[in-house]
């Protein structure tokens, strides 16, 4: 019977693990630390580094501005087809963004700052009461009085 408990055993399971290579793609300052914080960011990748460099370098540094439309403007869509590959999607298919409630923060706030004139914010009794707290939000943000006005429901939807 095989001790799974020893370090002979641990040792030759070590020896066959076939991910046993993607060590040697990490930091490890200290050999003998196992680390399983399965919140944290995780060990670094040693290629990160060099990928940090190149942002502030190079991207940012040397490029400034036009990094933004030469690398920068396509990240959402290029990591988003990576992971759309995971999933089974199309290339362009998926993309990255903030959460739906950031982006209608966002817009909420655009649409008051680009039009000064408006004073209020319309919304339904239908709407999260979580997107009701957001628009709030953007009206107090406004930089003038402004209110959200939430709406009945047409009697057509209300539930049977």
């Amino acid at each position: 019977m095989t001790d799974i408990t020893s370090a002979a055993y641990a040792a030759q399971m070590d020896a066959q693990d076939p991910l046993a290579a993607y060590r040697a793609r990490f930091v490890h300052d200290d050999s003998d630390l196992i680390y399983l914080d399965g919140n944290s960011l995780g060990r670094l990748p040693t290629a990160t580094s060099a990928q940090v460099a190149a942002v502030l370098h190079q991207q940012w540094g040397d490029r400034l501005i036009r990094s933004w439309n030469e690398e920068w403007m396509a990240l959402p869509t290029r990591i988003g087809d990576k992971i759309g590959r995971l999933v089974g999607a199309a290339p362009g298919e998926v993309a990255i963004a903030d959460s739906t409630s950031v982006n209608l923060f966002k817009l909420a706030l655009a649409a008051l700052t680009a039009r000064p004139d408006r004073h209020k914010i319309v919304t339904d009794d239908l709407n999260f009461p979580s997107d009701v707290y957001i628009l709030q939000a953007a009206a107090d943000l406004a930089g003038r009085p402004c209110r959200v006005e939430i709406v009945p429901r047409p009697m057509a939807f209300t539930a049977r």
